[in-house]
């Protein structure tokens, strides 16, 4: 017995020696880069070593680690330091569990250092733990972290980082300014994420389109323009030059949802699209989502474009003014009171019409017409915004921009007229006058109100105004005047007026809900009064021999539509562990037109999970739904497209978009990116084939499905003295209407099979750089007429009607389109004024990329005979164009 009881305590003493020796244990851990939970799990699988923990309490943090014949006890001491968690020994067993200390928030702003502008979508990482947060729509930040000593690292594209190291033993607010970078050392152009994936605000199909970068790259006619910056990106399609708008995956130009700080903008194009309503020395930021979108936003189908607009230099005056070979741009910013409140007004003016009037004149004289062609555009942006409190904010923001075509001219011929029945001659005279008038424009304006109820609930109210306005107005008279008694013989005056206009008014309120790091939680509501009047109003006075006839002209506000769309929204983007992340929320709309009310749940779900370091894997899964619809009875992206609401009879579009992607981060700056795409909608509208651009739109309209998948590829440089992309698109897109097509689907005009681009900038020297993009992409569909015959109407008594059979819809493609544009930067200072010089050539090589074919006559010789001969010509826009742009800065 006794025996016994010495090797019992024989073999407890052991254990004991084996208990006490565990954190004394030399350790051997090496490597770059590594996770937290990869380095414990490299210590757990080292003999003898019994770990335990949760990855759920893992903070998401990297490190390089060189631990060599060190105790456990070292090793745990380096691992654990700033992540809140501890460890202690149970029996032969080491647990990792949080440590009972007291959680603090960190929060505050970011802010320019010079101007005092808020920052948005900056980045603020605690460097121990590896946790981070990213700057909302208004600079602010919140993040939780445990007691003890922090580094907190803040970052900025093209601003110098702010370090801040202290400990952590209350809530804090702290407010940062960062200055911008002193130096042309090129930014990051494109991606969301923190250094290793560590942002939680990062979307699927999302690009931050870089201001800077975008000031860079060759612009048409000097013109830098954030819209022709987003055609160079996988997935977005226009016309040839930028006509007919923008079509990203298969959608449609009236299937994006832009906004100007927070509200939606209803035309984004000048001159049909060439230019775009967006004057870059107004925007601070912008943000193009093309799926995966957040619970947030709603309203529309195929993509987001978020621009924030500037808010002024808080701490001093400066302006900004550019001239250009088509239009110049003034900036004038300061403070109102220092530190407190500051203003920002931007203007933009064409003066295209200068020369364009004195040419068409011209060429309208050679012709014997007196007459001419003028057009000009305009744009105005404008923003106050006061401090009422470190927790109050206020902005008032505005937008106006229009355009504006004319197009007149007049006539006159003399006929002599011999008559053996005549004792003289008759002399008559012909006269023509016409005028067209065309004017469209766009009015934005907002009255915000942010509120900062604690470190972690920030809260944004809204007011919000926004209106398109269309006018057409044209007048034709063709006379006969027998000059003998200059009476009338015959004349005809047609006169027409076309309108169409859609105001919103509109109430919302968001908030943002840090709770932990881990979590962030977005909810909010808005309501929107929207009023539409689409239509023609027109008359016609058809005067012969004296006697007249009058169509009386209708009450232009007959068919004026009033409607209330509703949208609440929840949204919550979850670190589930740290290599996944999660935002999964619900967009909840309603639409109440006319005694019909339409309900709308859309659900909306990504993933993204690092599979290793630097590499990511996307998933999204989306439901839309729009409920107002753009009708177009032209091609060209022209102002006669009319925004119409849902209705009884018109039920609201409606759209899934799946998608699966991956990114790898490279080294040196480097990203690829792949991801493939599905999208399926229905409740499509279109104007049914031969209908009548009418008052009654209702009765000409048909509705159809659309679906659009493809593949796109993706690879960015984004530091260093060269930056750019490369990006290319695999795409498929159709439709089909019950009442186009003879109801079988047939290929989207925009379903251009493949589509690759390529954008760069190089620095030379700190004071030049050059830039250019290469594009090449299939021909869009189109439809041309397969057969021209007279059909007369049986009993009508009337002579016979042209009839034109298109055959197969959009059988057609144009030819390849391709076009090179180069740029050359010139930089330079004198006393405290920055001077910038861009030139450039927009289509080096001249090529004519056709925007539609013409049907024109040409009479040939055939067997000795002149014979007329119709043929299709190809008319393209934009030839090769010099550029030129110079500004300069106080």
């Amino acid at each position: 017995m006794k025996r016994l009881y010495l090797l019992l305590a024989v073999f407890l003493a052991a254990v004991n020696i084996r208990a006490q020796g565990v954190l004394e244990q030399p350790v051997t851990i090496v490597g770059k880069g590594m996770l937290l939970e990869e380095a414990l799990y490299q210590l757990a699988d080292q003999e003898n070593i019994n770990l335990s923990f949760s990855n759920d309490i893992l903070p998401d943090r990297r490190m390089d680690v060189e631990i060599r014949d060190e105790n456990l006890a070292q090793a745990l001491d380096y691992l654990l330091r700033g992540t809140g968690l501890e460890y202690r020994q149970l029996g032969t067993q080491v647990v990792i569990f949080p440590s009972a200390g007291q959680l603090y928030t960190i929060s505050g702003f970011l802010e320019d250092l010079r101007t005092g502008e808020r920052l948005i979508s900056a980045n603020i990482q605690e460097l121990y733990s590896g946790k981070g947060a990213v700057s909302n729509e208004y600079g602010f930040y919140s993040l939780t972290l445990p007691a003890g000593k922090v580094s907190l690292n803040y970052s900025y594209l093209g601003y110098g980082a702010e370090n801040r190291q202290f400990s952590l033993q209350a809530d804090r607010k702290l407010d940062i300014a960062l200055a911008p970078s002193l130096t042309l050392d090129p930014v990051e152009v494109v991606g969301e994420r923190l250094e290793g994936g560590q942002s939680l605000v990062s979307y699927p199909s999302g690009h931050e389109l870089n201001i800077r970068q975008v000031e860079r790259l060759p612009a048409l006619a000097g013109e830098a323009d954030i819209i022709r910056v987003a055609h160079l990106l996988p997935g977005v399609q226009t016309g040839p030059d930028g006509v007919g708008g923008l079509h990203i995956r298969g959608g449609n130009n009236g299937q994006n949802l832009i906004m100007i700080d927070g509200v939606p903008v209803y035309n984004i194009s000048h001159a049909a699209g060439i230019f775009s309503i967006f004057n870059t020395q107004a925007i601070s930021s912008a943000r193009l989502i093309k799926g995966g979108f957040p619970a947030r936003y709603g309203g529309r189908l195929s993509s987001v474009l978020d621009i924030r607009t500037r808010e002024g230099n808080r701490r001093a005056f400066g302006m900004k003014a550019d001239l250009g070979l088509l239009s110049g741009r003034l900036t004038v910013e300061g403070p109102l009171v220092r530190e407190k409140s500051s203003f920002f007004i931007s203007g933009r003016w064409s003066f295209i019409d200068w020369f364009l009037e004195p040419l068409t004149q011209s060429l309208k004289a050679d012709k014997g017409e007196d007459g001419f062609i003028g057009y000009r555009f305009h744009d105005l942006n404008a923003k106050l915004n006061y401090s009422l409190s470190p927790k109050d904010h206020i902005y008032l923001s505005y937008y106006s921009g229009a355009d504006h075509y004319s197009n007149s001219g007049n006539s006159a011929d003399t006929l002599e007229v011999r008559n053996d029945n005549l004792p003289e001659p008759a002399f008559f005279r012909f006269e023509k006058d016409y005028s067209d008038r065309i004017s469209w424009g766009n009015s934005v304006a907002s009255l915000r109100w942010n509120h900062l109820f604690s470190d972690k609930l920030f809260a944004n109210l809204a007011a919000t105004y926004s209106s398109l306005r269309v006018n057409i107005d044209y007048f034709a008279s063709d006379s006969l005047i027998a000059l003998s008694g200059m009476n009338t013989v015959d004349r005809l005056l047609d006169i027409g007026e076309y309108s169409s206009n859609i105001a919103d008014l509109g109430l919302r309120l968001d908030f943002d809900f840090i709770p932990v790091p881990k979590h962030y939680i977005r909810f909010g509501a808005n309501i929107t009064h929207h009023r539409f009047l689409p239509g023609v109003f027109a008359y016609n006075v058809v005067e012969k021999s004296g006697n007249g006839e009058v169509l009386p002209q209708e009450n232009k506000e007959s068919n004026a539509v009033d409607a209330l769309e509703y949208s609440a929204y929840f949204e919550d983007e979850a670190r589930l562990s740290p290599r996944l992340r999660l935002n999964m929320g619900v967009h909840l709309a309603a639409f109440q037109v006319k005694e019909k009310t339409y309900w709308s749940p859309q659900p909306r779900f990504s993933l993204a999970w690092e599979a290793r370091p630097g590499w990511e894997l996307e998933t999204y899964l989306s439901r839309m739904q729009q409920f107002v619809h753009l009708l177009s009875n032209s091609a060209l992206g022209l102002p006669t497209e009319v925004w119409v609401p849902s209705t009884r009879n018109v039920a609201p579009q409606e759209g899934w978009q799946f998608g699966l992607g991956s990114t790898w981060n490279l080294k040196k700056g480097w990203e690829f990116s792949l991801e493939a795409y599905a999208k399926a909608m229905k409740q499509l509208l279109s104007y049914s084939e031969g209908a009548l651009f009418l008052n009654d739109w209702e009765s000409n309209v048909t509705s159809g499905r659309g679906q659009a998948f493809g593949l796109e590829g993706m690879l960015s440089k984004r530091i260093g003295k060269t930056t750019g992309w490369a990006a290319y698109g695999l795409s498929y897109a159709d439709r089909q209407y019950e009442f186009i097509n003879n109801g079988r689907p047939y290929p989207y005009k925009y379903d251009r099979r493949h589509d690759f681009k390529i954008a760069f900038s190089h620095r030379l020297q700190d004071w030049v750089e050059v830039s250019a993009d290469w594009v090449i992409s299939s021909g869009f569909a189109f439809s041309l007429p397969a057969e021209q015959y007279d059909l007369i109407l049986p009993g009508s008594g009337e002579p016979p009607v042209t009839v034109i059979e298109y055959g197969q819809k959009n059988a057609y493609r144009m030819p390849i389109y391709h076009r090179l544009d180069l740029g050359v930067n010139f930089y330079f200072d004198t006393d405290q004024v920055r001077h910038t010089v861009n030139v450039g050539v927009y289509n080096l090589y001249n090529r004519k990329n056709p925007l539609y074919y013409d049907l024109r006559n040409r009479y040939v010789e055939e067997e000795g005979q002149v014979k007329l001969k119709k043929e299709f010509v190809p008319v393209s826009i934009i030839p090769m164009l010099p550029s030129l742009n110079y500004s300069l800065k106080f």
